[in-house]
Order: C-alpha cells, then structure tokens, then sequence
C-alpha cells in the first residue's frame, strides 16, 4: 500500500505538517510506503503512471479535490488499477476545518487513518456492478477531450443472492429505491442499471446486508468511521462525524478558515449520497464516541437520492430519541451547500452540557444484528434519561410486533422475518412464537404473511422492550397423532378447526390423527 502526500497542501491556509504526517505514518503503518508527490495536484492519477502493482490500492492525499472523481477513476483504470480501490483524502478541507496548523495536522492524520482502514475492508466488485454512463453532458477538462472516451464506467449496487430475503417476501431494497430500479422478478431481486443512480440508499436498508456498493459497502463505512472515532488518532480531542455526498465534498475545502477553533473536531465521510445515512449510524457514531454527527447536503438538483424529506425525518427522529434519553438534540446538525453562513455556523455552534462518550466502540451497521438497541441502551446510561422512553416515529428503524388474539402459532410470520427477530419456537411437544426487538428492522415482512391477521408491526422504538430482550408472543402445545404419535396441530388451531367447522364429523378425525395416518383410517 502506497500512500502519496500533495507537497502543496503545506501551501494551504492552516495546512498540515507533511513531515510529522509522514513520521506518523511511518510508525502506524510500517509496511506502507509514503511518498511526498509533487503539485499541482490537479491530476494526481500522474503519481500512479509507471507504479504498475507495487501501489494496488494507492491514497491519493490531495491538496484541493475538485469533485472530478469520476475523471481521476476513468485514468486511473487505464492505467490498470481498480479505479474503486484508489483513496482521496482531501487535505484541503481538513485545512479548512482546522484553525490552526496543528488542528488541520490532527484531522490529516485522522483522515488518512480513516483511508488505510477503508482500504483494507475493500472488497473488489463485480462486473455487475458497474454501468456505462455518456459524459458529454459534463463538465470535464480540455485534457480529457483527447484523451479520454466520452463514457466513464459508474459503481451500482450488486445483490448477493445467497443472503437476500426476497424470496421470503422481503422487499425493503425496492422500497428504500427512489428511482424504482429494483424489482423482484423471475425469483429474485433485479436491478435497473439505466435507472440507478448508485445513491446506495438500498445498501443501508436491506436488513440482512445483501446489498454491497463497492468503494462504499458497510464494512468500508465502519472501518473508516471506526478509524476516524478512535481517540489515538485525534490526540483525546472530541470529535464530529459529517457526513456528505460527492457533489458536496469540494464545497469544504473553499469555506474560510475559522477564527476560533469548533466546538470539535469535524471529521468528514464522504458517501454517495446522504440517503445512505441511517438513523442507527447517526445515534450508533454518537454512542462510539462522537460528540456531534452533522450532515451536509448538496443541491437539490444534484441529490442523488431525491428524497430530502425522508432525510429530514430521520434526523427529527434522532434528536426527539436523544431529547427522550436526557441528551441534547442539537448533537445532530444539517446544513446545506447553498447557505454557507448556515452551515458556518452549524459547525460553530456551541454543543451543549453532555455527559462525555465512554469511548470508541466498534460499529455495525447491518441492521438486523442488535447494535443500535445496545447503541441507544448506552446512550441512555450514559445521559441519564428516562429509564424507558417510547417514541413512535414514521422514521423508526426500529418495530415492535404485537400479536392479536387468534394466533394459531403456524410461524407464517417467522419463516418470513429476514431478521429473526420473530422465531418458532420448539421444546417438546410445547412451541412458542418469541420477538426480539433488537432484531427489528420494521420491515412489515410479517403482517401481511399472517393467514389469521394478528400480527400487528408498529415503527417504535421502545427501551424497555429492547432491554427485555426476546419475549414469548405466543405459547401453545403440539397435539400428538393417537397412532403413530406425530404432530397433529397445536391447540390454538385445532380450535379455529372447530370453530370453522362447527359439528361436522371429520372434525374428529382431524383432532386426533396426523395428515398420514387420516388416509389410512379414511
């Protein structure tokens, strides 16, 4: 692993040390070689030419990333490397962030530590991953008209077969799409590549992680946000985590130097698209030691996603969680790119009088595996709120189910939930429907599958429920064959059975003997 350093950058405003970058990274990452590159960094794909495999997966730390990812990854696959693989670290908008030399230093440092980590959990993808895309409606450089063909190749999400739960019903992809470019069809999960827009949306709301973005997968995200939450590479200083998008990115590096410095140290994560940002990765980066998570957004007509109501809905949501846990809403901020002396002062502003974070912890941003129910458990320990705050929210990543009277224990429900957060049961001839709400997604799976419609699925988030862990719904007993001894059905259905089927004789039959054995005595 190469990592180049722009010499440039230390002409910056506030710029970083190179030097002590450079010894840090010689101490951290021993087997990675650092090279001072020479500026301009206007095309810093010219580092890589003659490198060939000795720099598989290069970090390009640049003075001043001016947005044109998508030219600097169509060069550098030509000359032959996974153009995904290649790492941008902006030195420019750590620079502008910092108000000193030794701020914008510490955010290099733990950007570039961010970068290596992203590297590493880097897993190539597939030919179906990406699209052709025409390009002679963008800007692009003079250079490029003669060097380059007017297609550049864009990353899309690829589904894993093997761990997609639509064959169960599931559809949660195709709902989060806001372009209508997944559909089930011919047994399982399809995707439009002309209407894709790459948002990655889809990525962060399938509830079993079947859904993989290369250059932004969850692995990638967590590793980099654990890199950049870790007190080692910030020197103990408290940090924010700010997501943005590609289209947003260029905007930091140009926002004036602040005079005082912020109330933390911003940390940029550089997404797709914001509606890939969960409520769970907001509150779970607040639980493993963020001070503060903003997000900046583009404009409208540049948004990926398309949504910007969904993405104000989920930040309510997470300051009215925090506000019922006794911690100050205003930890989560937005700004947008076209008011800059917003967003100026969302990162200024003041944070209120918190408990300090406990430390970093490792994330896990695949929904169905419990971390954002131990997530908000920490958070409310740590600020002392109520012990078991209820918050019903139409942007709750969270459900409880509820069970009707009438359930018959089939487990319709449960052979559909593609979380487990529902299971059938078994103890000898006794059976239990059980829920476990950390498990919850609320991705409705269950509902609609319940052929005595009595499940009921609320988007709730619900302490108390949480720390319950899994509770019985439903207990029943499995009737045993009066010949051979196999089941017959529980009680609760042998019930509706006579309720159905009021004094008919075969009713007797049905009670008492299994499927096989009725034939024989039919």
């Amino acid at each position: 692993m190469t990592v180049y350093l722009c010499r440039d950058a230390e002409r910056l405003a506030n710029g970083p040390d190179l030097a002590a970058l450079a010894g840090w990274l010689a101490e951290r990452e021993p087997r990675a070689e650092v090279r001072m590159a020479p500026g301009p960094c206007d095309h810093p794909e010219r580092w890589l030419e003659g490198e060939g495999t000795r720099a598989e997966r290069p970090v390009l730390a640049v003075c001043a990333a001016d947005g044109a990812r998508s030219e600097l990854q169509a060069r550098a696959r030509r000359l032959g490397f996974d153009p995904v693989a290649v790492e941008i670290v902006d030195l420019g908008a750590a620079s502008a962030l910092a108000h000193d030399r030794a701020a914008a230093t510490r955010g290099a440092r733990a950007q570039l530590a961010a970068a290596l980590a992203r590297s590493r959990a880097y897993r190539a993808g597939q030919p179906e991953s990406t699209k052709p895309v025409l390009t002679w409606d963008r800007e692009v450089s003079r250079r490029s008209l003669f060097t380059l063909p007017p297609i550049r190749w864009d990353v899309v999400p690829a589904i894993r077969d093997e761990a997609c739960a639509a064959g169960r019903g599931c559809r949660v992809c195709a709902t989060a799409c806001p372009h209508g470019a997944l559909a089930f069809a011919g047994g399982r999960m399809t995707l439009g590549k002309p209407q894709c827009t790459g948002c990655g949306a889809c990525v962060s709301a399938c509830p079993v992680g079947a859904v993989e973005l290369p250059g932004a997968s969850l692995v990638q995200v967590e590793a980099q946000l654990d890199a950049l939450l870790a007190r080692e590479a910030r020197d103990g200083s408290p940090a924010g985590i700010l997501f943005l998008c590609h289209a947003s990115a260029p905007s930091l590096a140009r926002l004036p130097r602040p005079a005082a410095p912020y109330p933390v140290d911003w940390m940029p994560v550089e997404l797709p698209c914001l509606g890939m940002v969960t409520p769970g990765w907001v509150l779970q980066c607040l639980a493993g030691g963020a001070a503060a998570v903003g997000m900046l957004a583009c404009r409208s007509e540049d948004c990926r996603f398309g949504r910007r109501e969904t993405i104000a809905g989920r930040l309510a949501y997470c300051r009215d969680v925090l506000r019922a846990l006794g911690a100050p809403g205003d930890a989560v901020r937005f700004a947008d790119v076209t008011d800059e002396r917003a967003l100026l002062e969302a990162l200024a502003r003041p944070l209120a009088a918190a408990a300090a974070p406990d430390g970093a912890a490792h994330l896990d941003l695949q929904p169905d595996r419990g971390a954002l129910a131990q997530a908000l458990g920490g958070l409310a320990r740590r600020h002392g709120g109520a012990p078991a705050p209820t918050l019903d929210h139409a942007e709750s990543p969270l459900g409880v189910v509820t069970l009707a009277p009438g359930c018959t224990a089939c487990g319709a429900c449960a052979l559909a939930c593609p979380t487990g957060a529902l299971a059938l049961e078994h103890a000898g001839a006794d059976l239990s429907l059980s829920f476990d709400g950390a498990r919850c997604t609320a991705c409705g799976v269950c509902a609609p599958v319940c052929p005595e419609k009595v499940v009921r699925l609320d988007r709730r988030t619900d302490l108390a429920a949480l720390a319950r862990g899994r509770q019985a719904l439903h207990r029943d007993h499995v009737v045993r064959c009066e010949k051979c001894g196999g089941p017959v059905a529980t009680r609760a259905l042998l019930e509706r059975f006579r309720t159905i089927l009021g004094g008919d004789p075969a009713l007797a039959t049905i009670s008492r003997y299994c499927e096989a054995c009725r034939g024989s005595i039919l």
